[in-house]
C-alpha cells in the first residue's frame, strides 16, 4: 500500500511540473503573439508557471473517470474560466492590481476573461488528460517506476533549493 502511495505523489508532482510548464510556454507564447516579445510570464526562478499545475491537478481529480471528450473540455472550460474571473476580481479589488487583461482580445467579458483563452485552456486540458496522462501512467506501471519517481523527488528537492537560494538573497 505505501508503494503505491509513493508512487501516485511522485505522478501528481511529475503531474504537477509538467502542467507548470507547459503553462508557463502558453503564456510566452500567448505575449509574443500579441506583443511581439519575449517576457518571461513565470513567477518562480525556473520556467514553469504553478497556477498551470495546480490547475491541472484539480480538473485531473474532478475527471480523472470521465472518458466523453466533450465533458472533460466543457468542464475545464467552465471551471478555468470562473477561476479566471474570479482570480481577475480578487486580484483587481482585493489587491488594486490588473494582473491580465483581454480588453483588445475579441469575445472577451470586462477584459477579464476571453471565449479564445478559456477554450485554450479547455484543448490544454483535454490533450493533458488523453495524451500526457496515459503516458504517465504507463511509466509508473513500467519497470522505470523507481527511476521515475526518484528523479522527481530530486527535481523537486533541487527547485525547492533553488527557490530558497533566491529566497534568502
Amino acid at each position: 500500500m505505501k508503494e503505491k502511495i509513493w508512487y501516485s505523489l511522485t505522478e501528481y508532482l511529475l503531474m504537477f511540473f509538467l502542467a507548470s510548464f507547459i503553462g508557463w510556454l502558453y503564456e510566452i507564447i500567448c505575449v509574443y503573439v500579441v506583443f511581439g516579445k519575449y517576457l518571461d510570464r513565470g513567477v518562480l526562478h525556473i520556467p514553469c508557471c504553478p497556477i498551470y499545475g495546480f490547475g491541472m491537478l484539480i480538473l485531473f481529480f474532478i475527471f480523472r473517470e470521465i472518458k466523453n471528450p466533450a465533458v472533460i473540455f466543457l468542464g475545464s472550460v467552465f471551471i478555468t474560466t470562473a477561476v479566471e474571473y474570479l482570480t481577475a476580481v480578487v486580484a483587481e479589488y482585493k489587491f488594486h492590481k490588473i494582473l491580465w487583461t483581454y480588453k483588445n482580445w475579441p469575445l472577451n467579458f470586462q477584459g477579464r476573461v476571453c471565449a479564445i483563452s478559456s477554450a485554450l485552456f479547455g484543448i490544454m486540458a483535454l490533450l493533458f488528460m488523453k495524451l500526457i496522462v496515459p503516458v504517465l501512467d504507463r511509466v509508473f506501471k513500467s519497470r522505470a517506476k523507481t527511476a521515475v519517481s526518484v528523479s522527481v523527488i530530486i527535481l523537486f528537492l533541487c527547485i525547492a533549493a533553488w527557490e530558497l537560494h533566491f529566497a534568502v538573497k
